[in-house]
């Protein structure tokens, strides 16, 4: 296996579109793959035959594409848990469905194959969204704020909410006032009231809603920010 910079390398050039490397580090982690579907399964899994190889297969192409060193797990670690957990939820899926092998022709396997794939995609779906919940929760506190103080402080009318977000993308563009926020935990009011119309008395009732869209602006919250004033879910 490669070691940590030369994984970097490989993953980042994957990442920018290199097929070929894509292929290599697949091949090189085929035989992780097989190993926890036989671990998993607790019986011998054979590459061609068992579906367990198709899936951990994709998980770990998975793996490669959502992997984040920022967030401190080896991509081995991180492939690890994606494969297994893939397996997991293809294998409990399977269970829930009562087929028959008389009654399965070759396009019906092909649909169960298919339906375990939403299965565990949409269970992959809820956890990253479950994950990104409890950072945010995190980073709300440390503003001194909770879900319960965002849910009073949120405008009911769409165009505060679509004010309060145009004061965060103001916010979020200029780098001197993000710093600001991100220190010392308060809006900039004087230079927020300068640049926008809006009366400082109004940014300061909007505070814990505009500094909460703040922390979804700035941070890495692919689910949450489909929620943002403007992104057709408010």
């Amino acid at each position: 296996m490669p070691n940590t910079n030369e994984h970097l390398a490989i993953l980042r050039a994957i990442q920018e579109g290199d097929d070929k490397a894509r292929q290599d580090l697949i091949a090189q982690y085929a035989p992780l793959v097989v190993k926890l579907a036989s671990k998993i399964t607790g019986r011998y899994i054979e590459p061609g035959r068992d579906e367990e190889v198709s899936i951990g297969l994709m998980a770990l192409n998975e793996a490669i594409d959502k992997y984040d060193p920022s967030r401190g797990a080896s991509f081995l670690s991180f492939a690890h848990l994606v494969i297994s957990n893939r397996i997991k939820d293809y294998l409990r899926s399977r269970k829930t469905r009562e087929l028959p092998s008389s009654a399965l022709s070759e396009q019906a396997a092909v649909l169960d194959y298919r339906q375990s794939w939403i299965d565990y995609r949409e269970a992959d779906h809820r956890e990253n969204r479950r994950s990104e919940v409890v950072q945010f929760i995190q980073e709300l506190a440390v503003y001194k704020l909770d879900l319960r103080q965002l849910a009073a402080a949120t405008p009911k009318h769409r165009q505060a909410r679509q004010r309060a977000f145009e004061a965060v993308q103001l916010l979020a563009a200029s780098p001197d006032l993000a710093r600001h926020v991100k220190a010392k935990k308060e809006l900039p009011l004087k230079e927020m009231e300068s640049q926008l119309n809006v009366s400082r008395k109004t940014i300061e009732r909007q505070r814990r809603y505009i500094i909460a869209l703040f922390i979804i602006v700035t941070g890495d919250y692919s689910y949450l920010s489909e929620y943002l004033p403007g992104g057709g879910t408010n």
